[in-house]
């Protein structure tokens, strides 16, 4: 018979609290899975503490100390970054999710300015913390949200008119350098950008490759250079990289040429010529007995062909041949233009001055179109490259290829540097100097140092002054805040000032003065080439304003498991 053991109280009690513990811990996992709802003044603070983790280390980029900020990109390799965008980039996510979302939210607008201006990330993630925190102050005294916003949109319309009469347009190399060097603290790239622009213009394109050696090197392409490949290896001469083609007749054709019967016709128009002018053809495709037969004509020395299938892509050649065209005053032939190469007339063929062969392409100098077809094409692209969303965008990056080809100039600024790593950060470098150089071309310069939104302070009285009540002229008062952050920052970042009085020095002195960073001193603007991009700064302000509306006007916030 077996005896029962009476059952010890304490394994009772011990059972109890573990299968209360057990229950605890399904209810904290299927509260975690719901979505928590935080609504206002919480939800504000914590949008502007993501905001303010974040905006710290961009801010210490702005101006020319340029504090470096250490990233660990993996366990063990770490890089050194002064540049606000790229710090941006970086950042992916913070720790706790209730800092991520405002944060989250200025790394996009830090994005979006990035991608569309090339610089500005800094100045807007200053203009934002000091908007964010004015707003925390107005609210917590019984301000409408509404409208503050209102305000601060009214002020924002009145400092961009001020703002652009400010603008003087770029012209000069010294104003160029002192642009890019800026924007990206760069003297090697600053120096050779400027020489670059001087020698090819404003309306220029410059392209930046990758060389092997360290360092920067450019060259020029005169005239227009379309990628492509030769059909034959037998058309180059034996020896030779290249061929020119001097006074070349030129049949451009948007069409799959395979027949005899569709290459024959330009052919006799050459052989019938006294002088037998050299001829290039440009194809969508060529092969088969059609290739054979202009191959064989050109060996044998009865005419000189240079034959190039273009490597833009099926949606692209017939932009390319048609931009060809308006160069050269010859014709596409297909069937969209209704007349075929089987059709071809003296009428359709182009001339240029010379056209250099090589295996990868083809460079058409002294084009000898019409200069009113060739304006009209040139206003045709320019239009639809304002149309086009900038950034890294493969259409934006062709119009601007085409515009290039078509007014004349191409530059090539060569890229080279001792790691991988370090190329990547230059070439980024390039990229944002060009962008900057692009619009500071298209809507001017302003005193840099954070001097030109200073000078539209007067301009919110006028704002201040047509406001309905006393919430929007806070809303107003938003923007004076924004308007000194940037020159205080710029200040505190050099760290031997007072920033206050500094700033009262400089508005002392006259309207185009602030602080020079590297001499640590009140100085002229534009006097020591302290310069902006009036469409940079501008657009810094709109996503600057922008976010902070969103975030003012933000009554929750749901964040979900």
């Amino acid at each position: 018979m077996t005896t029962m053991r009476p059952r010890d109280p304490r394994e009772v009690t011990t059972g109890y609290r573990l299968a209360e513990a057990r229950r605890l811990v399904a209810e904290l996992r299927r509260a975690a899975q719901q979505p928590s709802l935080i609504l206002l003044p919480r939800a504000l603070r914590l949008l502007v503490r993501g905001i303010d983790l974040l905006a710290r280390p961009l801010a210490m980029t702005l101006g020319p100390a340029r504090t470096l900020v250490l990233n660990e990109r993996n366990p063990g390799e770490c890089e050194v970054l002064a540049d606000a965008s790229t710090i941006a980039r970086r950042i992916i996510a913070l720790r706790r999710r209730s800092d991520n979302l405002g944060a989250m939210l200025l790394r996009q607008m830090a994005l979006e300015l990035h991608e569309r201006y090339g610089d500005g990330v800094a100045l807007a993630a200053v203009m934002v913390r000091a908007l964010v925190h004015e707003a925390c102050r107005r609210l917590a005294a019984g301000a409408s949200p509404p409208a503050l916003a209102r305000g601060l949109q009214r002020a924002v319309l009145a400092a961009e008119v001020a703002l652009e009469r400010q603008a003087r347009p770029l012209g000069s190399c010294r104003e160029v350098q002192a642009l890019v060097l800026g924007a990206t603290g760069d003297p090697e790239l600053s120096e050779v950008l400027a020489q670059m622009f001087e020698v090819l213009g404003p309306c220029s394109t410059v392209v930046v490759e990758e060389q092997p050696r360290p360092g920067l090197d450019h060259e020029y392409i005169r005239g227009g250079k379309w990628d492509g490949y030769l059909p034959a290896r037998a058309l180059l001469p034996e020896g030779e990289a290249g061929l020119i083609l001097r006074q070349p007749w030129i049949v451009l054709a948007d069409e799959e040429l395979h027949d005899v019967e569709q290459v024959l016709p330009m052919l006799e128009l050459v052989l019938t010529e006294p002088c037998r002018p050299p001829l290039l053809l440009v194809a969508r495709a060529l092969s088969g007995p059609a290739l054979t037969l202009l191959t064989a004509n050109h060996v044998r020395g009865l005419v000189t062909l240079g034959l190039l299938v273009l490597s833009s892509g099926a949606t692209l050649v017939h932009d390319d041949l048609a931009d060809m065209a308006a160069l050269t005053g010859g014709a596409v032939l297909s069937e969209l233009t209704g007349t075929l190469c089987r059709h071809v007339r003296r009428e359709h063929i182009g001339h240029a001055q010379q056209a250099i062969l090589t295996p990868t392409g083809v460079t058409l100098l002294g084009g000898q179109g019409e200069r009113a077809t060739l304006q009209q094409r040139i206003a045709s692209v320019r239009a639809q490259l304002r149309e086009t969303p900038r950034g890294k965008n493969s259409e934006w990056e062709f119009l601007r290829l085409r515009l290039a080809r078509l007014t004349g100039g191409i530059g090539v600024l060569k890229v080279g540097a001792v790691s991988e790593h370090e190329l990547e950060l230059r070439k980024e470098q390039a990229q944002k100097a060009l962008r900057v150089l692009e619009a500071a071309y298209e809507t001017g310069l302003v005193p840099g140092g954070g001097v030109a939104l200073l000078n539209c302070l007067p301009a919110l009285e006028e704002a201040r002054a047509a406001s309905a009540d006393e919430d929007e002229r806070s809303g107003v008062a938003l923007l004076e805040a924004a308007l000194s952050a940037p020159f205080l920052q710029i200040v505190r970042n050099h760290g031997a000032l007072h920033p206050p009085l500094v700033l009262e020095e400089a508005r002392r002195r006259g309207a185009d003065y602030g602080f020079d960073a590297l001499r640590g001193e009140v100085a002229s603007m534009w006097e020591r080439g302290i310069l902006d991009c009036c469409a940079t700064v501008r657009g810094a302000l709109r996503a600057a304003a922008s976010l902070a509306t969103m975030l003012i006007t933000t009554d929750a916030v749901v964040f979900n498991a």
